[in-house]
């Protein structure tokens, strides 16, 4: 069964097109060969050999030399065109403390002065520059602004201009009645949120410490990692330090709770868990010199290739059949459970959609004819990174763009026993809604018609005027999770997946005439995006309903919001989000660097979170 999701297009092409009848899909020959094919493929790609295919690891070039060795024995052509466009080209995949630069001194009442020790005593999260600074001490609670749960830790306080010494988490963690979404942590508890109330109020710096209550739980008090929450103009230096510092500064400047004295950290945590109020307070005498300072960690990463050539009068006219082999690695960056450092393998994000592209390597490579038109595969790289492998292929093409004609993406396409198929793009070429409705007999699944916004590979060719179909079933729950494993993929479901794929190609191939570019509707010729939140909405979300996250960008304005996946945007200011065209339109409203007001559903929780858009500049 073929379901279109509602849209005003649907009407035209719905006089076009008739309904064939279900006589169930038509496998390869060899179908069962292709599943066991595709399960070895999906089974090593996801294996924890690889590493999940993080940038800057072994394993992601692991990855792309299984790859090379799968095209180079069909006898394709790996090579074209490879002083260019294969070649490996440089990104940022981190940062480190610059430690010659990076220091932090506390001096006390007393007159003392104590240099902490990078990396024992203290650890630099994030900086805003390297120039040093001087500021005296207050320190702030939870660092938490909650006005709507009555609880403000900067409600009444002078810390602009000052360090605030702020505990981790939040109150009450482990209270089932607790305001701060009972045992679970609230998005107050984030970093991104304490940053965010720290510069609304003016603050120079936060120093973090440990809740008393996780590390009692788990017996150790351990230093987040390094660049934790990025960097960048505008951010609050930000650094973890160990309880025992702080501990000794309390005991020589004691925070006052009415007629008490607290002389630690785990006091002050007692006290504010059981009153539920705020203990911001200067603490006289102490002040912080400090500079925290970055150093950006680069690395190569390559595509990889490999080329059909066709063979008659539109052999010199190109099809990409493309998906990334990359994913998130140990969890530093992308995570859904960024606490997490473990190998996230990417099993279904997207080891089964770089075997897709394999697999049909192999179907068209083995053919007795050569197709009507070049087929050129591609493992793209860095995709997790910000589409930055496609991004360089269109810098870099193999073939000359103006003659690339179609783009097939698949990109997590293991979970149709899920979700089922999702088809995004149909409405980028005139053809194509007529070419998906023949060959739907049989097969479950959902055209999505609405107007893309990026998230996948297909998106630069769609921007370069490509028509493109977008192969996908959804997000599901192990979704950048350390949970994505090969256990979890229904390879049955994904040899499906691409038997259709395979039909729909060989249309395309055939055409007698290329494909005709149509604009998706919502969108204009010219982007016309003067801001940038930073997520992947999901296009099957049910109209009238908001707009559901399938994906929020690390270090986007949304990240920062902590905006999470799942969460469905239904208010932006004062404007109402009821749909993809109203979250456009609603955007469209405002300039990068614009403060607005989110509303989104979580689960039964509605939030209102404050968002500082961005310019799209560079953002996927």
């Amino acid at each position: 069964m073929i379901r279109w999701q509602r849209g005003p297009w649907l009407v035209a092409y719905a006089l076009l097109l008739t309904l064939s009848v279900i006589r169930g899909p038509v496998f390869s020959s060899d179908h069962e060969a292709a599943v066991a094919r595709l399960g070895e493929d999906i089974r090593y790609l996801s294996s924890d050999e690889l590493e999940g295919r993080g940038v800057g690891t072994a394993g992601l070039e692991k990855a792309a030399d299984y790859i090379r060795g799968r095209f180079k024995s069909l006898g394709i052509d790996t090579t074209a065109g490879a002083d260019v466009a294969m070649t490996p080209f440089p990104i940022t995949v981190g940062s480190e403390v610059a430690k010659q630069k990076t220091y932090l001194k506390l001096k006390g009442p007393r007159g003392e002065e104590c240099s902490l020790s990078l990396g024992e005593e203290y650890q630099p999260l994030t900086a805003s520059g390297a120039e040093p600074k001087t500021a005296d001490v207050v320190f702030a609670g939870y660092g938490i602004s909650a006005p709507n749960l009555n609880y403000d830790d900067y409600q009444g306080a002078d810390v602009a201009g000052k360090v605030v010494v702020v505990i981790r988490r939040e109150p009450q963690q482990g209270n089932e009645q607790s305001v701060f979404d009972g045992t679970r942590d609230s998005i107050h508890a984030s970093f991104n949120a304490k940053v965010q109330a720290a510069s609304k109020a003016g603050a120079a710096a936060i120093l973090l410490v440990n809740d008393p209550f996780t590390t009692s739980k788990e017996q150790k008090d351990e230093l987040s990692r390094a660049g934790a929450i990025g960097r960048g103009p505008g951010r609050v230096p930000f650094a973890h330090l160990k309880q025992a510092v702080v501990d000794n500064m309390l005991r020589q400047t004691p925070i006052k709770a009415g007629d008490k004295e607290l002389t630690s950290i785990a006091a002050v945590a007692a006290s504010i868990d059981e009153t539920l109020t705020p203990l911001t307070q200067p603490l006289p005498g102490w002040t912080a010199q400090f500079a925290f300072a970055f150093e950006t960690i680069t690395d190569e990463v390559s595509n990889v290739a490999a080329v059909i050539e066709g063979e008659g009068p539109l052999a010199d006219e190109t099809i990409v059949i493309g998906a990334h082999y990359d994913h998130v690695g140990y969890g530093s960056s992308g995570s859904l459970r960024p606490g997490a450092r473990v190998v996230h393998n990417g099993a279904d994000d997207n080891a089964s959609g770089t075997a897709a592209v394999m697999e049909l390597a192999r179907r068209y490579s083995t053919r007795d004819a050569k197709p009507a038109r070049r087929l050129l595969f591609i493992g793209f790289t860095a995709e997790e990174r910000g589409l930055l492998g496609s991004n360089h292929y269109l810098n870099n093409p193999l073939f000359p763009l103006e003659n690339t004609v179609a783009m097939l993406n698949f990109d997590m396409i293991g979970h149709v026993d899920v979700g089922g198929l999702q088809l995004n793009g149909v409405s980028s070429a005139k053809e194509f809604p007529a070419i998906v409705e023949k060959l739907s007999e049989g097969l479950d699944f959902t055209v999505i018609p609405a107007a893309m916004a990026g998230g996948s590979d297909h998106a630069g060719f769609y921007r370069r005027n490509i028509p493109f179909l977008f192969f996908f079933t959804g997000i599901t729950e192990t979704y950048h999770t350390p949970d994505d494993d090969f256990e979890t993929i229904d390879v049955e479901g994904v040899a499906k997946t691409i038997d259709f794929a395979e039909r729909v190609l060989d249309e395309i191939i055939a055409m007698p005439a290329r494909p005709e570019f149509t604009k998706m509707q919502g969108e204009s010729r010219r982007r016309r995006a003067s801001t940038f939140l930073g997520i992947r909405p999901d296009f099957s979300t049910p109209d009238g309903g908001g707009v559901r996250c399938a994906e929020v960008t690390p270090e986007s304005p949304a990240a920062k919001a902590d905006i999470r996946v799942g969460d469905v945007i239904t208010k932006i200011g004062d404007f109402d989000v009821t749909n993809m065209m109203g979250l456009m339109s609603t955007l469209g409203k405002f300039k990068g660097g614009d403060q607005v007001k989110i509303v989104v559903r979580r689960g039964a929780e509605v939030l209102t979170l404050d968002v500082t858009l961005a310019t799209p500049g560079g953002a996927p």
